[in-house]
């Protein structure tokens, strides 16, 4: 119910766009709420710990130069072509020798240093040309699949542990309702124990994953957190994952040469950068910023529509070079386990009530069924307890105090 399914199922009667539950259907918590994890994500997680101004500068612009170097005729090739669109002798005449001289100065020596020259105009105007969390968010919303396989890979032992707890601990509850039933000769027993054993079970796990937040000590035992307690694990699976499956290459440069908050900042810099490349090839004779400004922006538009297709030999040298995964991984580890304690546990506080609920919910129909097996049928009367209160009294009263446990719980998180 946490991670499937990806698409809402069931009749669109009515339901809320980024809510698991609609009046006849249900999508998955982390696939309905993608857009709200992955800012959350983006805002408690991967802005504290990378900021794209410090390892942009990793890159080594003769380096990145060297390697588009044979791409420098398609990236050059807009240009041109606006300017042969016109016919000031000296254009035409720059542009010609410029498209046939494959091995002169203009072509080995010039183009070099306009594609290091650019590399760095990216370094320094990062913060204008990529939107980290654009990127991030728009990756997750394009596959809703893959921040549950992020948190499924960096919480594995916790998934599992949820799971694993409904045996221990509804066993032990079940003895106590055993006990109860003994001594109590009422077919609701089933029922109500199951209710509350459903939501015990859950509500005791969430508790057992993430608290205590920072290590307690009580004689030789230490208790903390199941989740905080492997830092260094989930340091690393989840920075591995996000470095190859997220923020790599490939994504970055994609999300900063078409998203519409970034793209006209792109535009602007390789039209300034041409600019300078043709003065220099030109010995200052042309100045397309105030002869040609149209048709300069005319060509870097046209560029940016298609320079992504030309960086395709750089990406593996950009992620060997950002060293993301390393980065994210050794500032995971360092963090306070308050903060660390945030990576994950978004995922279950977003719905934790609806965990717990549905939780109690399944295990008040599981004594239904208990109760058909052993009687034959499946009575609804009403249980006293010392003054008249129905079944379903008892039902909301439950779910009260578990909704209140729940609120003071969040309550003393934020605090």
């Amino acid at each position: 119910m946490i991670f499937y399914p990806l698409k809402w199922r069931g009749i669109p009667i009515y339901r809320v766009e980024g809510e698991p539950l609609g009046l006849i259907g249900w999508q998955g918590i982390v696939p309905a709420k993608t857009l709200k994890m992955s800012e959350a994500m983006v805002t408690t997680t991967i802005n504290e710990l990378l900021t794209m101004e410090e390892i942009i500068q990793r890159l080594d612009p003769d380096t990145v130069a060297t390697i588009l170097q044979p791409e420098v005729s398609d990236i050059i090739q807009p240009f041109i072509d606006e300017l042969l669109r016109d016919k000031p002798q000296f254009i035409s005449k720059f542009a010609i020798d410029y498209t046939s001289n494959t091995d002169g100065y203009v072509q080995s020596t010039l183009s070099h240093e306009f594609l290091k020259e650019l590399t760095v105009d990216v370094q320094s105007n990062i913060g204008s040309i990529c939107n980290l969390r654009n990127c991030v968010v728009n990756k997750m919303m394009t596959d809703r699949s893959l921040l549950g396989k992020l948190f499924q890979i960096s919480g594995k032992d916790e998934l599992d542990f949820l799971v694993d707890s409904g045996l221990l601990f509804g066993f032990v509850l079940g003895m106590i309702q055993l006990t109860v039933s003994l001594y109590w000769d009422n077919p609701w027993t089933l029922s109500v124990g199951g209710l509350i054993v459903g939501l015990a079970t859950n509500w005791l796990a969430l508790k057992w994953i993430f608290e205590p937040v920072y290590p307690f000590k009580i004689g030789p035992i230490v208790l903390q957190g199941l989740f905080l307690r492997r830092q260094n694990e989930v340091s690393a699976d989840f920075s591995e994952f996000f470095a190859n499956k997220v923020l790599t290459s490939r994504q970055l440069w994609k999300s900063m040469l078409t998203d519409p908050t970034t793209l006209p900042e792109w535009e602007k810099l390789i039209a300034n950068r041409f600019s300078t490349f043709i003065k220099d090839a030109t010995l200052g004779t042309i100045d397309l910023q105030t002869q040609k400004p149209r048709k300069l922006m005319a060509a870097s538009s046209r560029l940016c529509l298609k320079l992504y297709d030309y960086l395709e030999n750089l990406h593996d040298y950009v992620d060997e070079a950002l060293e993301i995964e390393k980065t994210l991984r050794a500032r995971m580890m360092a963090m306070t386990s308050a903060q660390f304690e945030r990576v994950l546990h978004p995922i279950f506080e977003e719905d934790e009530m609806t965990l717990i609920i549905s939780g109690g919910a399944l295990g008040f129909v599981a004594g239904l069924v208990q109760q058909l097996l052993s009687t034959g049928k499946i009575t609804l009367p009403k249980v006293s307890f010392g003054s008249n209160m129905s079944i379903l009294s008892l039902v909301g009263s439950v779910v009260s105090m578990y909704a209140v446990s729940i609120g003071e719980y969040n309550m003393g998180l934020s605090s």
